[in-house]
């Protein structure tokens, strides 16, 4: 009998420990874009939450609930403060943020995970996704891949396009996208032109930061 691996075993959150000094300076300026439209003292839920690395790392000061597969990393998102007992899942017009950072792609069912996001945010609330792929970018058009795209772990490939079309069908209203590449602690402009080059001409999987690959963006329940 052939087994399936675990899609995120342990080793998968192995450096989510807060030490990774560029994760941290992307954290940060994600705060920045959060901090634009809504209090870090409000209730939220992070789906795909991993070890709570990211709300610890950014000062959310209300309420932090969360939702994770991964035991393990739900014992140390806990021990950082996180609670599991409330979900979006579980709740109505209960949460004042919902964050999926990272996390769209990951789901099997994601517009139903929309759909039970936009139910359990508070009327004025906000659904948040951060470094998020973006299919609508030129990258992602030439090469069917990004570098945050894992093929074993992908079930849907966001877009700037397509993620806004969805929260207006579900009745949000999508208040701002940003493309952070050349502020990312990972950009390296004149090494990724380059690199992009030699990927058209040698046809190899980008592994490199570039224009729109990624993006946040967040939208307000009426």
């Amino acid at each position: 009998m052939t087994t399936v691996p675990e899609p995120y075993p342990d080793a998968y959150f192995a450096d989510r420990d807060g030490t990774d000094k560029k994760r941290v300076a992307s954290f940060m300026l994600e705060k920045s874009f959060l901090q634009r439209h809504v209090s870090l003292g409000g209730v939220v839920c992070d789906v795909g939450c991993s070890t709570g690395e990211f709300l610890s790392t950014i000062g959310w000061i209300g309420e932090r609930y969360g939702l994770e597969l991964n035991a393990n990393a739900i014992r140390l998102a806990e021990a950082s403060g996180i609670r599991f007992d409330k979900s979006i899942l579980t709740e109505t017009a209960f949460f004042d943020v919902v964050i999926f950072r990272g996390t769209i792609q990951h789901l099997l069912q994601p517009f139903w995970y929309i759909g039970k996001a936009c139910e359990a945010l508070k009327p004025g609330g906000f659904i948040v996704f951060l470094a998020t792929p973006n299919a609508n970018s030129l990258v992602y058009k030439l090469f069917n891949t990004l570098p945050a795209l894992e093929p074993e772990r992908n079930f849907y490939i966001p877009s700037d396009v397509t993620l806004t079309h969805v929260l207006r069908h579900a009745g949000l209203d999508v208040r701002e996208i940003e493309y952070p590449y050349l502020a990312s602690p990972y950009a390296k402009p004149v090494r990724d032109h380059l690199d992009f080059l030699a990927t058209v001409l040698l046809r190899r999987r980008p592994r490199y930061a570039f224009w729109r690959n990624m993006m946040n963006l967040i939208a307000r329940k009426a």
